[in-house]
């Protein structure tokens, strides 16, 4: 196994792992991804560091895809509105720029109806000033090529490997844009005195030109340290990309990774890593090692301690620190909070580990060395707050040691520096304060008084009211209703921790409300938590609070938008007091489920007639069921009413028909769903956890091997009255007895090789004139016989 081949890998990595095996594993079409389980609470983050947002930590190769970051377009836009003197609403430069169709535009200019298009636009009454048309035919040359230079067709941008293999080698940049469209601006370039549009123009030619033109271009617009536009970082890029050498390459990269924010996705994605030393040997200072030494560690699962140390010594307190900083806790997120939530995590299991495996000993082990890293990581950074001067950066590494402070269990710690955070403190890193007080309440305070539940409710209210307006921060809410589902679990509230657990679902997407759609609500999802923890009794505790006219606070937070109908709930109930032989509960349960609601949540109802089954027809005959012997109108209620019933009787039809019941009760019966929502296992597992250990309880018993029903076969033999009863006992213990055919869904179960009892050779033999015989008879059960 992986584990036991690549143990430095398994230190880090070994959580993760189980997390990426049980989405793939237990998924069946769909499932969520690991990103999306990943408890992941600390998001605190200085406003410098907005440009670095795809890089912070996740299961993905970027956090995100596309640049939200709008700095480099707005700098474009001033440097226009300086060059137009500086009167010109920027807005409006934004909004031809950047949000204008290139189509529209070419048309309004080509038929001279401009002003008419965009009226009252201050950039366009500009540009249509006579001594601004040279500035007017550039930008009409600009929404040109971003009409016919379409960057997936780029020799520079296109990632497309079934391309022709003479593509890399077409001599202009994109196959799109005609050379013929090129030549006349090389002209106008050489003759053209203006510095602002020299430098666009040589931006263009270098973006979409010939490639032997691109670094003496660069090197006669751009190369003087003088020029500051943000068109020299953009042509840098494209500089990078023309270099052979991959260190040259790695090191134009890491400038224009420093210069601009709209390219930074393309850098990384070009920047060889196995150039690293190399690269560092051409950085002609401090500030350019640290960006390079940056670059490489954004890319690092593993600790990155001594790259931390490093990029500080070399850029004290920059942005690339607290860059590296904030993925070094997501990572201890990473590592430890899935150990530390003890079977409470969203899920942490695997197929292809048990207990008995080294996987457990290896977490264990793991999980001690990652928290003597933690606690060096945070003595560290406890150092280089205490030399930071008051402001941005010290509030956020206050709230960087108090989470560390939090997961090392060090709660006193963490109140003081999360208390220290000021009230001026970024909004990211305010509502990391909130986040780090209700943590710290969950360890330190008694979490079932209200005065704590009421602590609960402001934190959690706080981040709420940001996530509605900054969906960066689901992350963090889910995780934190997930930690406090799990603190509750522990004081053996489980109605309360299903609610948290349920609330969490709705922000474990990428937008509020994700999980609980109106449509479904009757989906398993509300009950899945209770399924995996619930007694009868948490179930009650459940339904009190569901009915509670006058509710907290706290009480409303958690159940606001989590809860479904009160049938669901009584119809988890009745199947959990079911699945424990508790006919009686389990029918109190059931009667107060309406007919209407008892009917949506059978299994299937709609495409297979669920509602109409016979439960007292064994599933194994059905292919001799008459058509007197199909159901009517099936309820869950009917059928215990009528198995109580029956339980008061003491005769061999009677127990032939409770026979029947359990065995269309098992898991291939009928009448499966009376014990689980699932027959099998399904990815619903990948949402609550693994209910391997709770199938297994009542699987080991009925559901599987068919113990209940073996019994009632066994009575009815023994008190039948005639052959004909006798005749169908032995027929279904035969059943009950190769039921091991049945179980391949349950992989905990070994399958047996089957050796013939009595029960198939007197229905062969003793009973083969019986009508019950001619009735059920069929070649393949004579196999048996061998």
């Amino acid at each position: 196994m992986a584990l036991k081949q690549f143990p430095f890998i398994t230190r880090f990595l070994a959580v993760s792992l189980a997390f990426i095996i049980t989405v793939e594993a237990a998924a069946c079409g769909w499932g969520d991804d690991y990103e999306t389980l990943r408890l992941a609470v600390f998001k605190s983050a200085t406003p410098a560091m907005e440009k670095f947002s795809p890089f912070y930590y996740s299961e993905h190769y970027f956090n995100e895809y596309e640049i939200k970051d709008t700095k480099d377009r707005k700098r474009n836009c001033t440097e226009w509105n300086e060059r137009l003197g500086g009167t010109i609403n920027e807005g409006d430069i934004y909004k031809i720029q950047y949000a204008t169709n290139p189509e529209n535009f070419q048309t309004a200019y080509k038929e001279g109806t401009l002003d008419d298009t965009f009226k009252g636009n201050t950039f366009i009454k500009a540009l249509l000033k006579p001594a601004n048309k040279p500035l007017l035919e550039y930008f009409a040359f600009a929404k040109e090529m971003e009409f016919e230079g379409n960057p997936q067709d780029s020799r520079w941008e296109s990632w497309d490997d079934r391309a022709p293999k003479n593509y890399w080698d077409t001599p202009v940049d994109t196959t799109g844009v005609d050379e013929n469209t090129l030549l006349p601006i090389e002209k106008r370039l050489a003759t053209c005195k203006d510095v602002f549009l020299q430098q666009r123009y040589a931006f263009m030619l270098i973006r979409y030109g010939r490639q032997d033109n691109v670094k003496p271009l660069y090197k006669t617009y751009f190369a003087n340290e003088n020029v500051k536009s943000v068109t020299k970082a953009w042509a840098m890029l494209f500089y990078a990309y023309n270099c052979k050498d991959k260190a040259e390459q790695n090191y134009w990269l890491s400038k224009c990774f420093d210069l601009c924010n709209e390219k930074v996705i393309a850098v990384a994605q070009w920047y060889n890593h196995d150039a690293q030393q190399q690269t560092l040997k051409l950085a002609k200072s401090n500030h350019e090692r640290a960006v390079i030494i940056t670059l490489d560690a954004m890319r690092n699962p593993g600790p990155a301690f001594g790259q931390i140390k490093e990029v500080n010594r070399l850029d004290p307190g920059s942005d690339y620190v607290n860059l590296l900083i904030s993925r070094e806790v997501n990572k201890f997120e990473d590592w430890l909070f899935a150990v530390q939530m003890e079977g409470n995590s969203p899920d942490v299991y695997t197929d292809m580990w048990n207990e008995q495996d080294s996987y457990t000993s290896i977490r264990k082990k793991n999980y001690r060395k990652d928290m003597a890293y933690l606690r060096r990581f945070r003595e560290y950074l406890i150092g280089l707050y205490s030399k930071t001067p008051a402001g941005v950066n010290q509030d956020y590494l206050a709230s960087v040691i108090a989470h560390l402070s939090f997961m090392a269990d060090l709660t006193e710690e963490g109140h003081k520096y999360a208390s220290a955070i000021s009230a001026r403190a970024p909004k990211s890193v305010l509502v990391q304060k909130y986040t780090e007080l209700a943590l710290i309440a969950l360890k330190q305070e008694d979490i079932t008084t209200e005065a704590t539940k009421q602590k609960l409710y402001v934190a959690l209210e706080q981040v709420e009211k940001l996530v509605k307006d900054d969906e960066t921060y689901l992350k963090s809410l889910y995780t934190l209703l997930r930690l406090t589902a799990a603190a509750y679990n522990k004081k053996g509230d489980v109605a309360t921790a299903s609610l948290l657990f349920n609330a969490g679902q709705m922000y474990k997407g990428s937008s509020e409300w994700h999980y609980f759609p109106n449509e479904e609500p009757y989906s398993y999802g509300f009950v899945a938590y209770l399924d995996q923890y619930a007694t009868l009794k948490d179930v009650d505790n459940l339904l009190k609070l569901v009915d509670k006219k006058d509710k907290t606070p706290f009480e409303k937070f958690i159940c606001r938008g989590t809860l479904t109908y009160k049938a669901c709930y009584l119809n988890f109930k009745g199947t959990l007091a079911f699945r424990q032989d508790k006919l009686a509960e389990a029918y109190e349960a059931f009667s107060q489920v309406p007919d209407s609601s008892a009917y949506k949540m059978l299994p299937y109802s709609d495409e297979s007639g669920a509602d109409s089954i016979n439960p007292f027809y064994p599933q194994v005959l059905g292919y001799s069921m008459k058509e007197e012997d199909l159901g009517h109108n099936f309820t869950k209620k009917a059928f215990v009413k009528e198995m109580l019933r029956l339980k008061t009787q003491a005769d061999a039809d009677s127990y032939l028909k409770l026979g029947h019941a359990y065995y269309n009760a098992g898991y291939l019966g009928n009448a499966w769903f009376m014990c689980t929502y699932y027959q099998g296992n399904e990815y619903w597992q990948v949402d609550f956890g693994s209910l391997t250990k709770n199938k297994k309880k009542y699987s080991n018993g009925n559901y599987a091997n068919l113990t209940t029903a073996k019994a009632y076969y066994l009575k009815a033999y023994r008190t039948a009255t005639n052959n004909e009863q006798r005749a169908l006992a032995t027929l279904m213990l035969h059943v009950c007895e190769r039921s091991f055919d049945y179980t391949g869904g349950f992989y905990w179960i070994e399958k047996q090789g089957y050796k013939p009892t009595k029960w198939v050779k007197q229905f062969y033999g003793r009973y083969a004139n019986t009508k019950t015989f001619e009735q059920y008879n069929c070649p393949g059960l004579e196999m048996y016989l061998k």
